[in-house]
């Protein structure tokens, strides 16, 4: 993808080995990238909260100079996620695609756009006026009856 190195590690198939062994393999493999993940994204969360702990724990400070505890824990947090953790880069990845595809659409003129403003518009009044005669024969019939 568009200049977008992927880390991950292929697994290899020897002669030998069958298709479960070789399924096997991959399940450890991505079960090893997930811990892995969680581990990351849990350092994150810690450089995060140490941030704001920072910010709270020296109160004599400056604002100024407490602000900046939130500010590095949430630019190395964010770092990490999106440069060092598969979710980050699958989620870059993502971005990217759906900016693609949203460049794809045909977006309607703009005279299309107010012609279905305009019959929205007119049947939500018609729809109103529907129901609010419907409404007054039911209230006249109960009415009338009681």
């Amino acid at each position: 993808m568009s200049g977008h190195k992927q880390k991950t590690k292929e697994v290899t198939a020897s002669p030998k080995m069958s298709k479960q062994e070789l399924r096997q393999k991959e399940q450890a493999e991505q079960q090893r990238s997930k811990r892995s993940d969680m581990a990351k994204l849990a350092l994150a969360a810690i450089l995060l909260l140490a941030g704001v702990w920072g910010y709270y724990a020296q109160p004599q400070w400056s604002v100024y100079l407490r602000a900046l505890f939130p500010l590095v824990g949430v630019i190395l947090a964010v770092a990490i996620v999106f440069f060092w953790c598969d979710l980050g880069r699958n989620l870059v990845r993502y971005v990217k695609g759906s900016i693609t595809e949203v460049k794809k659409v045909v977006w309607p003129t703009k005279n299309e756009t107010w012609r279905n403003t305009l019959f929205v518009l007119v049947f939500t009044a018609l729809m109103t006026f529907f129901l609010w005669v419907v409404d007054s024969i039911l209230a006249w019939l109960f009415l009338l009856n009681a």
